[in-house]
């Protein structure tokens, strides 16, 4: 366990992570801007505040997602920003499993209409592991590829900044999975529902006929 601990605070680690929920803060953020009327509905969907914070939080959540992304992708007050992200992905996991808990089914809207993510237990798991990331980086962030080392920092016990270059390309390809497994798994799923129900339509139409 202690050398699992000691792996998760390397640079190279606290990089990679810092830079996966910057990119998921910036990209949810982003995309609910560009349709307030369509998040403020997602927010009324799940039916876990009460009708008079909705508003609030609809204006509110996408600016704090965006403003955090772009600190945590920069580095800058890196600690700060990964320790309030923290409590957003729990909030959304609490969100998530309250619905489950209702059996109610409906589109996550986690990155808006971005990606077509149906709430379920990989959305679930999904929020909890974001959260778990987020204090991974609030409590060991380091200032390696962070813009913060630039400004203040000194770097004699970071690794070479070349180094930086296939973190950031590792991150991509976290970021891509990330957006693109759940997209893939709807898409499945929605094949699976659509050949299901038309197996369903020929055996009625065989037993009406024989």
């Amino acid at each position: 366990m202690t050398s699992l601990f000691d792996s998760l605070h390397q640079p190279h680690v606290q990089l990679l992570l810092r830079l996966v929920l910057g990119g998921l803060l910036l990209l949810a953020g982003v995309s609910k801007l560009a349709d307030r009327a369509a998040f403020r509905g997602a927010v009324a969907e799940y039916k876990v505040l009460p009708s008079q914070l909705e508003a609030t939080f609809a204006i509110v959540l996408p600016w704090l997602e965006t403003a955090l992304g772009v600190l945590l992708l920069l580095g800058l007050g890196t600690t700060v920003a990964a320790a309030l992200a923290a409590p957003l992905f729990l909030s959304f996991g609490i969100a998530i499993g309250v619905n489950l808990a209702r059996d109610r089914h409906f589109n996550c809207h986690c990155f808006g209409a971005v990606q077509r993510d149906p709430i379920g237990w990989p959305a679930l798991l999904r929020s909890i592991v974001l959260v778990l990331a987020t204090l991974v980086v609030a409590v060991g962030a380091s200032r390696f590829g962070a813009l913060e080392f630039a400004l203040f920092g000194s770097g004699d016990d970071l690794p070479p900044a070349i180094e930086v270059v296939p973190v950031v390309f590792l991150a991509a390809v976290a970021f891509n999975v990330l957006i693109l497994l759940p997209e893939a798994l709807a898409v499945r799923a929605a094949f699976a529902r659509s050949y299901a129900t038309r197996l369903t339509s020929r055996a009625h139409h065989h037993g009406r006929t024989a």
